[in-house]
């Protein structure tokens, strides 16, 4: 499946996009049911397993369903990870960065009304990096239909991740249980961390036990990626009625041949 990402342009105000790992329904409608305008890149994510020293050419493709011609400035940064978040860095602001070595052909990019364009962005992986992860970003300023003060500054971004060995490690902290609405009287989440060399993108799902060992529920937790480093809440909602009482959990994340499990409890009180 390719996945895309999508920018509505909404309003004429400062919008900022980085590729989300979603796949675009329908074009967004405005209230009185036209199609918006919109900007749209794929892939949103390329993950790419080489060696230090090899070079990969991915081909990005942008849609411009604006009223108006669009300039693409072509820039990558790197993805850093500190404390446990994710953040980016200008290319060449860190030592041994990938960004710094990467060429974008063309740089700049005009893509006219309702067509598509295409660059062709060359990675180097340099030896001994620890870097795993860039952000291709599509930048553009556009200017309202007719004419107006105020622009609208537009960037989406391609997130490409980097594998080199097999170093695939995390660890997982304890179960969180947060009361909910009518829908779902519980969600429950648990912290992971990445603390391998490589990104990883763990799938997982919990069972819920009541007191007397039976299964009550299974809720799968929301894929997420993590780069080394990084930690991140997974959440999952069981969508039934839970009735007051003591549960224990076992959850199982499954994450390149690897699997990970851990027990938990939980309480929901009388009301």
């Amino acid at each position: 499946m390719k996945l895309t990402s999508t920018l509505a342009i909404i309003s004429y105000t400062a919008l900022w996009s980085i590729a989300s790992a979603q796949t675009p329904a329908a074009p967004p409608l405005d209230p009185g049911g036209a199609p918006r305008s919109s900007i749209a890149l794929s892939p949103a994510i390329i993950m790419v397993r080489c060696k230090p020293g090899q070079s990969t050419t991915q081909t990005l493709s942008i849609v411009n369903n604006t009223a108006s011609d669009v300039t693409f400035h072509v820039v990558t940064e790197d993805v850093v990870v500190h404390d446990g978040k994710r953040s980016f860095s200008p290319a060449g602001q860190i030592a041994n960065g990938i960004a710094a070595g990467s060429v974008a052909l063309p740089a700049t990019l005009v893509v006219k009304a309702g067509e598509q364009g295409s660059v062709q962005v060359t990675f180097t992986l340099p030896a001994g990096t620890e870097q795993r992860a860039v952000v291709t970003m599509f930048r553009a300023g556009l200017v309202p239909p007719g004419g107006g003060a105020i622009g609208l500054g537009a960037s989406l971004g391609t997130l490409i991740t980097f594998s080199v060995s097999s170093d695939y490690k995390m660890e997982i902290g304890p179960v969180q249980a947060s009361l909910q609405t009518a829908e779902a009287n519980v969600v429950l989440s648990q912290a992971l961390r990445n603390n391998g060399t490589e990104p990883v993108v763990p799938k997982g799902v919990m069972v819920i036990l009541n007191a007397s060992g039976k299964r009550v529920a299974k809720a799968p937790f929301a894929a997420q990626r993590l780069l080394p480093g990084e930690q991140l809440n997974f959440s999952a909602t069981d969508p039934s009625q839970l009735a007051p009482g003591h549960y224990r959990t076992l959850s199982s994340f499954e994450y390149e041949g690897k699997v990970l499990t851990s027990p938990g409890e939980f309480n929901i009180p009388e009301l």
